[in-house]
């Protein structure tokens, strides 16, 4: 699986047939997982959901996703998950929160 996110924010799981349709093609395309069309221009990203940085898998095997903050089970997200228990999740998060090197570099030029 895949994971389409539109410059609007929208985010689509597709498959790696749905990715070969877009590979290389302009204009409005017809996703079939979707069943609708998609302008090419419109696409941010698309990455492997397992690299995705709001989609992570915990020590149990089960799919969370960060939705508002918190993170929760992809399959229900009515179930939230706490991350005192899965530390993993946490840990993950705040190391796409530090800061880089670069802006390391700005802050300390700006003091």
């Amino acid at each position: 699986m895949y994971i389409l996110k539109l410059m609007d924010g929208g985010k689509y799981n597709i498959t790696k047939e749905d990715v070969n349709l877009l590979s290389g093609k302009t204009g409005l395309v017809f996703i079939p997982i979707l069943n609708g069309f998609i302008n090419v221009s419109s696409i941010s990203s698309i990455l492997p959901a397992e690299i995705s940085s709001d989609r992570r898998i915990n020590r149990d095997g089960q799919w969370c996703i960060q939705k508002f903050g918190q993170w929760v089970l992809e399959s229900d997200n009515s179930v939230k998950v706490d991350v005192r228990y899965y530390p993993e999740l946490l840990e993950q998060s705040q190391k796409k929160e530090l800061p880089s090197s670069f802006a390391k570099e700005l802050i300390t030029k700006m003091l």
